[in-house]
């Protein structure tokens, strides 16, 4: 009886250093997520600054909010797009993100979010405004780093046909971003 006993307490030892250990990973996700939120926008030195640390090295896709598939192959490609829009100097973004929950699946992590994001100083009009989503963004543990692989972005919220059309604008200007 008493190896029963110790097996069950050493099992039990292990499920709690585990859980100890999973905690402190989701809590590291969920920093890196708050992170993001601290910059003014997507086309800012802060923002590259944050994809120099926290993007994975590798392919990485990303579902924007106008449903537009932004895949690139190296993370030069994605930094790139970061650098401020001469066309839109005054653009600014706050976000504040809501419900995190962060899903650990041995060395791949998931976590999801509500996001409202307001949007002022563009020239078109019809970019400001608030916008609420709903993401998904995936994230792979490499020497013991969480990275960023791939986001996904879609509206919580009906969104304007004005706003829908000048976002799928922009996003194709992201597209012929040159790489680095």
């Amino acid at each position: 009886m008493s190896r029963k006993l110790l097996a069950t307490t050493v099992l039990a030892l292990c499920a709690t250093a585990l859980a100890q250990n999973n905690d402190v990973d989701k809590q590291k996700l969920i920093y890196i997520e708050q992170k993001f939120t601290t910059t003014s926008g997507f086309q800012t030195p802060e923002m590259t600054d944050l994809l120099q640390k926290y993007l994975y090295d590798g392919a990485t896709s990303v579902v924007v909010l106008s449903g537009h598939l932004f895949h690139a192959a190296k993370k030069a490609d994605v930094i790139a797009a970061t650098k401020p829009d001469p066309n839109d100097p005054n653009a600014k973004s706050t976000i504040k993100l809501s419900d995190l929950q962060a899903d650990i699946y041995d060395d791949t992590a998931l976590v999801s979010y509500k996001q409202v994001t307001i949007e002022s100083g563009h020239k078109d009009p019809a970019l400001n405004g608030e916008y609420i989503t709903t993401n998904l963004d995936t994230f792979v543990k490499r020497k013991g780093e969480w990275y960023l692989i791939g986001a996904s972005s879609v509206p919580a919220v009906p969104v304007t046909q004005a706003h829908w059309d000048a976002w799928k604008k922009m996003s194709e200007q992201l597209d012929k971003a040159p790489s680095q």
